[in-house]
């Protein structure tokens, strides 16, 4: 048996090999039902403990539903892997009750292994046999997605740190679109110059590099790589311009409030760029955040706004407006008009967003993803022509602006996709086969 896990920043999957054949995904149960994704997500709740005497902890489906549980009290951690490569985020208390961020991703990912059907055995085999863990080409710490110098090192030893809490004993990384390439392999009779595109989450990562039955043999497939790359811009980057455009100015954003001095001043800009990476709303519900919005509201030009951010803020409904600003993003994808609706009282915002709009916010991280692609095609001295197929992966794969730029690129003809989130699981249960078969 071979182990692959991609430990996403919005969902995780786990994939097995055996000695030959396709891998295929771990179910994952949640109240008797199987999934093959698990949300990356942590909740803790505000008045419950366990043993240790810890605020009582849930992940994946279970904190989603315990989230939303009506009159719950207590805190949402979402998108934590994308705090990895951030030396400035070391642990955060919740509810007296300290923790690193080695511990919340241990514990994220402990309890996917216990949600699956042989859990027991399967995390009594993880303490001594290897496990592929996939990564991004590159892990990246600021709001630009850009690289900075010693980050990687440095997140992938938190990482490491983090998954050998989970029990994990031996662990091996594999780039996250080389992992999607070995699923795409699986189904190809020839040999082919491929260009993976894997967009997560947090980032867009790029492999350069040559697949197919002659490969296969290939002990070390880093052989077979002509270049890897990527960028901290993908699916919540996506999100935070639905969010500037139409979620924050129905919150407060660009109006104004008299001082105590009469001076009239704007509202702090640091609030909004906080909503636009929703999941850092748990950690600016601070009290000191909740007295300045108090003192602010009376005097605001736009107090219904104010009061509706303030509710978002205090009551931790982030997830709530990420739902509403994806599912108008997802429409998007199939149709050129899409509704958005947010409703949670004092909170009412329902907008029409036209998909020439939305490809217009995103123009940046677009020009940013084509500069990536330009990039490692340039590094790599290799030509748009010379590429026999594009294999694009990963929720963002499917906007129609992303497919274009590809499409402009390397023509409509050569684009490929499937397992779009599940490719990189499966493919890393390949990879640990290639590695360690005997």
């Amino acid at each position: 048996m071979f182990i692959g896990l991609d430990f996403g920043t919005t969902n995780s999957a786990l994939a097995l090999a055996g000695a030959t054949g396709p891998s295929r995904l771990v179910p994952l149960l949640h109240n008797g039902v199987e999934h093959s994704t698990f949300r990356s997500i942590l909740y803790f709740d505000a008045d419950e403990r366990d043993k240790r005497g810890k605020p009582l902890s849930y992940a994946g489906p279970a904190a989603i539903d315990a989230y939303l549980e009506p009159g719950a009290e207590g805190r949402l951690i979402q998108s934590i892997k994308s705090y990895l490569a951030n030396p400035d985020f070391t642990s955060t208390s919740i509810y007296n009750s300290r923790y690193t961020l080695e511990n919340l991703i241990g514990l994220l990912v402990s309890r996917l292994l216990e949600a699956t059907p042989d859990a027991g055995d399967l995390m009594e085999r993880l303490k001594s046999m290897p496990i592929v863990v996939g990564r991004p080409a590159r892990f990246v710490r600021n709001s630009l997605g850009q690289a900075q110098e010693g980050q990687d090192d440095f997140a992938v030893s938190r990482l490491l740190a983090s998954l050998e809490g989970a029990g994990l004993a031996d662990v091996h990384f594999e780039f996250e679109p080389v992992a999607a390439a070995y699923a795409y392999e699986a189904g190809l009779n020839q040999d082919e110059l491929v260009l993976i595109g894997d967009f997560g989450g947090g980032t867009s990562d790029f492999c350069l590099l040559h697949v197919g039955p002659g490969m296969r043999a290939v002990k070390n497939r880093a052989e077979t790589i002509i270049g890897v790359s990527g960028v901290g811009i993908a699916g919540d980057a996506f999100d935070a311009r639905i969010v500037e455009n139409v979620i924050a100015p129905r919150l407060g954003r660009g109006s104004s409030y008299k001082s105590t001095g009469g001076k009239v001043l704007p509202m702090p800009a640091w609030l909004y760029d906080s909503l636009k990476r929703w999941h850092q709303l748990s950690f600016i519900n601070t009290q000191k955040t909740r007295r300045m919005l108090e003192e602010i509201l009376p005097v605001s030009d736009a107090p219904a706004e104010i009061e509706a951010l303030t509710h978002l803020i205090e009551e931790n409904k982030g997830f709530e407006m990420y739902r509403a600003v994806e599912a108008a993003k997802v429409a998007l994808s199939g149709s050129t008009k899409a509704h958005l609706s947010f409703m949670a009282a004092p909170i009412a915002i329902e907008a029409d967003i036209e998909r020439g709009d939305f490809d217009r916010w995103v123009a940046p991280e677009l020009a940013e993803i084509g500069g990536c692609v330009d990039r490692l095609l340039e590094d790599s001295g290799t030509s748009a022509d010379k590429i026999d197929r594009v294999f694009l992966t990963g929720g963002t794969s499917f906007i129609p602006a992303v497919r274009a730029l590809f499409a402009e690129r390397f023509g409509r003809e050569k684009l490929a996709g499937g397992g779009e989130l599940t490719s990189v699981a499966t493919g890393l249960a390949l990879s640990a086969r290639q590695r360690f078969a005997a």
